[in-house]
């Protein structure tokens, strides 16, 4: 059975979790632009929805009973595609340096890359580790936005007060993504090992 057969045709993909997990999609672009045109405020609002969409479509799913082979393959790669997007976001709009962006990237790709090769591609395994991992890197980079947009408005207001507590909000921020990113490699380990311990049963 090809992977198009037993994401589609097995069973019903039509589902709301699935919908859900499909704007979180579509709004990833739209989040890019308006934090590169440095629309601050409003791009809070769209992370703020991403976020909710991450944790709201497992709940619909597993409340409904509506879980679908697509949407267990989805929903993990709808989860990396976001952080990349998201900090690809922040590194685009000069929020976060390109370091931060390659760190999270490169496990992704290195186990994509074994993946491809040793299976024709494989869905990454929703994790405990992961969940909490993508929550602290998303609620790190909407305190960062909040943080920036406080000290963008402070200097054009001429506020050094509201200066001041974005940049503690753009500390604490910052404590909160090297968490995530620990997480992110920590999580990266946990599907490593069970990529290998696959390719030994095989």
């Amino acid at each position: 059975m090809t992977l198009v057969d037993r994401l589609f045709r097995q069973d019903d993909w039509r589902t709301v979790p699935n919908a859900i997990t499909l704007v979180r999609l579509l709004l990833l672009p739209v989040f890019i632009v308006l934090i590169v045109d440095r629309h601050y405020w409003s791009s809070m609002v769209v992370i703020a929805v991403v976020f909710l969409t991450d944790f709201v479509d497992g709940f619909v799913a597993r409340k409904t009973n509506s879980i679908s082979e697509l949407g267990k393959w989805l929903d993990p790669v709808a989860d990396r595609l976001t952080v990349i997007a998201v900090v690809a976001a922040f590194a685009l709009g000069g929020l976060l340096p390109w370091p931060v962006f390659v760190l999270i990237l490169l496990p992704d790709v290195l186990l994509s890359i074994v993946s491809l090769v040793a299976f024709g591609g494989a869905s990454f395994p929703v994790t405990w580790v992961g969940k909490v991992r993508t929550a602290f890197i998303f609620t790190g980079l909407l305190l960062l936005l909040v943080g920036v947009a406080l000290v963008d408005q402070g200097r054009v207001d001429g506020t050094a007060g509201l200066e001041s507590v974005g940049q503690t909000v753009e500390t604490v921020a910052s404590v909160l993504l090297v968490i995530g990113l620990i997480g992110h490699y920590v999580a990266a380990v946990i599907y490593g090992v069970a990529l290998g311990r696959r390719m030994r049963d095989r």
